[in-house]
C-alpha cells in the first residue's frame, strides 16, 4: 500500500493580463465527430530534432525542445496517492566542446537512492537515461557506436554517485565502459520533508542536465552542421517507498526499445535544412477560417493558458477546442507547469489545386498580451513543429496530444508593453515543410507552437479561429505559394572514355510535366551525325547544318522520357569532348551536360598498407 499523503493545491498568483478583453463570449459550433487519439508517433518516419549551435555557452532559452509523457496528478478521487505517470521537456544543443541536453520532469513523488554504491540500479528510483547512435546506422542491437548515459535523481549529494554510462557491444551494453561527462540534477517540491516521502503535499519534479564532450565518444570536435545521429531517451519513476511505487519506464519515441538502435528518434545537428523543388510559381493559397464555424482550420491549446490552471491544479485533461485564444510558454522549472502552454492547429489543402509543388507556406498567428506585469515578460524563442498522427480539435487536450514529428522553424514572440490594438501584432513562421509534406500525402497540414523558454512570465497570448468576425484578420492564416514544377534533366554517356572510330551511346531522361517541353542537344565537333536517334514519346530530329538534336512533346506528369543517340568519334586525342543539352519548359530552363575523353591515360596509383 502507498503512504497516505495530504493533498495540497498550490494556488500560483493570477498572471496580470495587458488587457481585459470586453465583449460577448464566441462559443463554436464545431463538434466532436470522433473519439479522441491517444498521442503516439506511429508513422514509419523517426521522429527528428534539429539542435542549434552556440559559439560560446549554451542559450537554453533558444535551444531545441522537445517533448513526451503524459501528467497525472497521482491521487484517486478519495485523495490516495496512485502511482502517476510524469511528463517531459528536453532541451537540445551543442557547441564546439559538448552536446548539450536538459531535461524538466514534473513528478509529485520523488524517490532516490540516498547513497548509491557503484553496482546499485538507478533504474529502480527517478532517473532518466540518454541513448545516442553516432553512426546512425540504425542497428537492431547496440554495436560500439552507441552509448547511454544515466542520471539519477538526487537531492544534496555527490552528484557522482548518480551517474551511470555503457557502449555498445553488439549484442547489449557494456556498463563497465567508463568515460569523461558531467551531469547535474536537482528536485523542487512544496513542502518539508520532500522527497522520499509522501507525507506532506506534492513534489513538483526533478532536471537533469548532460554535458557529453566529444572526446567522450571518441571525436575530436562537433559534427559538421547535417549530421544525424540516433537519439533516445527513457525515463524511470518510482512514486513511494520500494518494493511499492514503481511507475512503468517511458520512452521516446513512445514506441522505441533501448535495446535497438533502429528504433529510436534522430537528432539533427543544425537547423532544419528542408529545400522545396525547383519550381516555377504560378498562384498563392490563403487559408484562413472565414466563421468560427468553419472546418477549414481547427486549433485548441493545451496547458493552464493565463490563468495558469494546468498541472497539479487541474487542467491537463480539459479541452479548449471552442477557446478564441491560443497560448503558448513553458520554464524549466518544474514547480511553475501549471503555466506550461502550446497550441496545435490544422489547415486543410483542399484549395490548392493537384499536382503542384510547395514553393513556399507562412504561418501568420497574431499576439495581443503576455504574462507578467509591464517589463516583466521575456522574448520567447517559439518552435513550430509538424504533426504527424490525428488529433480531435474538441477532444485533444494536454494529456493526450500527439507528440511533435519535428521542429522545423522557430520565431522570436517580443513581450508587449502595451496593447497594440486588434488584430495583435502578427508574427511568422515557416510552415513550408509541414505544408509539402501534407500536400504529398494528401492530408491537411498538421502542426503545433511550442516555446523553450526558462523564465517565468514567458506565456504568450494568441488568438484562434474562434475569435469573432469582428477580428477575422487575427484568426490563423496560412498563406502558400505554390507552382508547376521543373523537369530535372539528366545525361551520361557509355564509355566515357574512347578512342578514333569507337561508337558510343548517349542517354537523356527527364519526366514529363503535363506541359510542352523541348530539348535541344548541340554536338561538339568530333563526333559523327547520329547513327541512331530514338525517342520513349514526343519527336526527335537532327539538323545537320546546325549539328542540333531537337526533342518537342508534352508528357504526361511524371511520366519518364528517354532519348537515346549513337555517334562515332572522329578525332584523336589525347582531348576531352563536352556537349550541354537544353530543357525548356513553362517552368523554366534545365541544363545537363556529360564529357567523353578521348584517348585519355588512366593512372593507378600504388595502394599503401598500414
Amino acid at each position: 500500500m502507498f503512504t497516505q499523503r495530504k493533498r495540497l493545491i498550490h494556488k500560483l498568483p493570477l498572471l496580470v493580463l495587458i488587457i481585459i478583453q470586453i465583449g460577448a463570449l464566441i462559443f463554436s459550433s464545431k463538434s466532436s465527430a470522433r473519439a479522441w487519439q491517444n498521442h503516439s508517433q506511429s508513422n514509419d518516419i523517426p521522429p527528428r530534432t534539429n539542435i542549434p549551435y552556440f559559439t560560446n555557452d549554451v542559450i537554453w532559452a533558444e535551444s531545441a525542445i522537445f517533448w513526451f509523457g503524459i501528467n497525472e496528478p497521482g491521487e484517486n478521487e478519495q485523495g490516495d496517492p496512485i502511482p502517476g505517470r510524469n511528463y517531459t521537456d528536453v532541451r537540445l544543443a551543442y557547441t564546439s566542446e559538448a552536446l548539450h541536453v536538459r531535461f524538466t520532469v514534473v513528478d509529485y513523488y520523488l524517490w532516490y537512492n540516498e547513497n548509491p554504491q557503484p553496482g546499485n540500479d538507478l533504474t529502480q528510483y527517478d532517473a532518466i537515461s540518454l541513448y545516442l547512435d553516432t553512426d546512425h546506422d540504425r542497428a537492431a542491437t547496440p554495436q560500439d557506436d552507441d552509448y547511454t548515459f544515466l542520471i539519477g535523481a538526487r537531492h544534496w549529494q555527490d552528484m557522482s554517485q548518480y551517474l551511470r554510462q555503457g557502449r555498445g557491444t553488439g549484442s547489449g551494453w557494456d556498463n563497465t565502459w567508463t568515460a569523461n561527462w558531467s551531469g547535474e540534477s536537482g528536485m523542487q517540491w512544496s513542502c518539508n520533508p520532500g522527497p522520499n516521502s509522501n507525507t506532506c503535499g506534492i513534489d513538483y519534479g526533478w532536471l537533469a542536465e548532460y554535458t557529453i564532450p566529444w572526446a567522450a565518444l571518441g571525436l575530436s570536435g562537433p559534427p559538421d552542421n547535417g549530421i544525424v545521429w540516433g537519439l533516445g531517451v527513457q525515463l524511470y519513476d518510482r512514486d513511494d517507498q520500494p518494493p511499492a511505487g514503481y511507475v512503468a519506464p517511458v520512452f521516446w519515441p513512445e514506441t522505441s526499445n533501448a535495446g535497438s538502435p533502429a528504433t529510436w528518434g534522430e537528432l539533427h545537428y543544425g537547423y532544419s535544412d528542408y529545400q522545396p523543388p525547383a519550381a516555377i510559381q504560378s498562384g498563392t493559397t490563403v487559408i484562413r477560417a472565414i466563421s468560427t464555424t468553419d472546418n477549414t482550420v481547427q486549433d485548441s491549446w493545451n496547458g493552464g493558458g493565463g490563468l495558469c490552471s494546468g498541472g497539479h491544479e487541474g487542467g491537463s485533461e480539459v479541452n479548449h477546442g471552442d477557446s478564441a485564444e491560443l497560448y503558448v510558454g513553458t520554464e524549466t522549472a518544474p514547480t511553475h507547469f501549471p503555466c506550461f502552454n502550446k497550441s496545435y492547429l490544422r489547415f486543410s489543402l483542399d484549395n490548392i489545386p493537384p499536382g503542384k509543388v510547395i514553393i513556399s507556406a507562412t504561418l501568420t498567428l497574431h499576439h495581443w498580451g503576455n504574462a507578467g506585469d509591464s517589463g516583466l515578460a521575456q522574448p520567447s524563442w517559439v518552435s513550430l513543429f509538424t504533426i504527424s498522427d490525428p488529433w480531435d480539435e474538441m477532444a485533444i487536450h494536454w494529456n493526450n496530444a500527439p507528440l511533435a514529428q519535428e521542429n522545423i522553424s522557430a520565431s522570436w514572440i517580443y513581450p508587449l508593453l502595451n496593447f497594440s490594438g486588434w488584430p495583435g501584432i502578427p508574427y511568422d513562421w515557416d510552415a513550408t515543410k509541414a505544408v509539402a509534406e501534407a500536400y504529398a500525402e494528401g492530408r491537411p497540414a498538421s502542426m503545433a507552437i511550442y516555446g523553450s523558454d526558462t523564465e517565468q512570465h514567458s506565456s504568450k497570448y494568441l488568438k484562434s479561429s474562434e475569435t469573432g468576425d469582428w477580428n477575422v484578420e487575427a484568426r490563423p492564416k496560412l498563406t502558400v505559394i505554390w507552382g508547376d514544377p521543373l523537369a530535372v534533366v539528366s545525361k551520361h554517356v557509355v564509355p566515357t572514355r574512347a578512342k578514333n572510330g569507337v561508337t558510343v551511346m548517349y542517354t537523356l531522361e527527364w519526366s514529363g510535366t503535363g506541359q510542352s517541353q523541348t530539348l535541344i542537344d548541340t554536338l561538339p565537333v568530333g563526333l559523327s551525325a547520329p547513327g541512331t536517334l530514338e525517342a520513349s514519346t514526343g519527336t526527335v530530329s537532327y539538323d545537320t547544318e546546325k549539328r542540333q538534336i531537337t526533342w518537342t512533346g508534352a508528357p504526361d506528369e511524371d511520366q519518364p522520357v528517354t532519348v537515346t543517340y549513337s555517334v562515332n568519334v572522329q578525332v584523336n586525342g589525347p582531348l576531352f569532348l563536352t556537349n550541354t543539352a537544353t530543357l525548356t519548359s513553362p517552368g523554366g530552363i534545365q541544363i545537363a551536360t556529360a564529357t567523353l575523353g578521348i584517348d585519355c591515360y588512366v593512372v593507378f596509383l600504388p595502394r599503401i598498407l598500414k
